[in-house]
């Protein structure tokens, strides 16, 4: 059938005007690229340096997911004192946040002297930072030399592999927040895609993505928001251990013990990120006084000085703390824990998931009924329960993780332990 003369002409129209659309998002994304000059020395903390500073919701909406909005070459430390051999830059970019809104990222590319002319691969290492307070996020704590995992990030760089170390909790340090994370790390991947000094091949580059605890709910959520939010990304495989499935049974768990801190941070995070919650009508005087105090905490980052929910709220119970019976049985906090939940899609790439069988935070029946539905959706999973606890396991249990990842990135069959 020949399309009369003014359908054609119209659809012309609609065509020039996509391409003038698109002309003008493009236009848009290679204006905001805006160099910034080194930090200083020493680093001012992010709240007080313009770098941190987030453009406007307007210029965050012109562009798309994973634009590189400005960026600043950096010297990165490790342990305070020992330089890290690359050459290294922090991005800020556009991401998405859980409610979906556009908002900046900030992320740092490390490139090492071996990464090879052509043919790089990236790495997305997400750090366990777990914290209420941009003093711990990973782009802070590389320049500062106090990232505990740096030596984990080093064994990749030293295999000549490009590094993204994502800030996935967002300017506002929404820890725990799954959605917003797993999309940080995905356009983290994308922004250093585009950011042309990393030598990067976009999209074709091949990825993977791994991290442990708090950095395993980053990389999790990314694997599985991967097919419908970045279904472009050639991700390899995933790695993640110790993985916090279900917030509400991680906090029944710890409620009480050596490690209820990480109940009290994560509630006093989550109230950021969901003032639907009212969280000052849940909490009387003593949970409102923890709320406060907690906004300054990082957990487990004793290098940066900053203060641990785990020595400030150990051994006690939120029970407590608020004014109802049981915190997670409210609805509106219920429904933040299901958005919050590991399992609900199906990823988009084989994983490695390790486990210890006497983690203190971790409930391993979680893990274990996570597995079981990615293996029964079709997916490849190889899965390691040893006999290892939370803390010990992120060190001792990364050197399998990291040559699973390995052999992903050198297209070797994928193994599953699915039965």
């Amino acid at each position: 059938m020949t399309p009369t003369r003014s359908a054609l002409h119209a659809w012309t129209g609609r065509f020039r005007a996509g391409l003038m659309a698109a002309a003008t998002l493009v236009s848009a994304a290679a204006a905001a690229q805006q160099a910034f000059p080194p930090p200083a020395s020493p680093a001012p903390l992010p709240t007080a340096d313009a770098f941190y500073q987030s453009p406007s919701a307007t210029e965050l909406a012109a562009v798309a997911p994973g634009t590189v909005l400005r960026y600043r070459e950096i010297t990165p430390k490790a342990y305070y004192t020992f330089k890290v051999k690359a050459d290294a830059w922090q991005l800020m970019y556009r991401s998405t946040d859980h409610r979906g809104e556009p908002v900046a990222m900030v992320g740092t590319v490390l490139v090492p002297a071996s990464a090879p002319a052509s043919g790089r691969q990236l790495l997305s290492y997400n750090v366990a930072y777990d914290a209420l307070s941009l003093r711990c996020a990973p782009s802070y704590e590389i320049v500062k030399g106090t990232a505990l995992e740096q030596a984990l990030i080093t064994q990749a760089l030293n295999k000549g592999l490009v590094v993204m170390a994502a800030d996935y909790e967002g300017l506002n340090s929404y820890w725990t927040v799954g959605r917003l994370s797993g999309q940080g790390v995905l356009d983290g991947i994308r922004a250093a895609q585009n950011f042309e000094s990393a030598g990067l091949n976009g999209v074709a580059t091949p990825v993977v993505i791994t991290g442990y605890s708090g950095g395993a709910l980053a990389a999790t959520w990314a694997n599985e928001l991967h097919p419908g939010y970045a279904p472009e990304l050639n991700i390899k495989g995933v790695a993640a251990g110790g993985v916090p499935v279900d917030l509400g049974n991680v906090a029944r768990k710890v409620d009480g013990t050596l490690f209820a801190g990480v109940y009290f941070g994560a509630v006093a995070a989550l109230a950021n990120a969901y003032p639907e919650v009212d969280a000052q009508a849940l909490t009387n005087d003593k949970g409102k006084a923890m709320l406060v105090k907690a906004q300054d905490m990082c957990l487990g980052q004793f290098l940066t000085g900053a203060p641990d929910p785990l020595t400030a709220f150990a051994f006690q119970k939120m029970k407590n703390l608020v004014t109802v019976p049981d915190l997670l049985e409210v609805p509106a906090v219920k429904r933040v824990i299901a958005e919050n939940r590991l399992g609900q899609r199906k990823p988009g790439a084989p994983l490695y998931i390790y486990q210890g069988t006497i983690d203190e935070l971790m409930p391993i029946a979680d893990v274990d009924a996570l597995v079981k539905s990615y293996c029964a959706q079709g997916v490849k999973v190889t899965y390691k329960r040893t006999f290892n606890d939370h803390l010990l396991l992120a060190v001792t249990g990364y050197g399998k993780a990291f040559s699973y990842l390995q052999d992903r990135l050198a297209d070797k069959p994928v193994p599953t332990t699915c039965q």
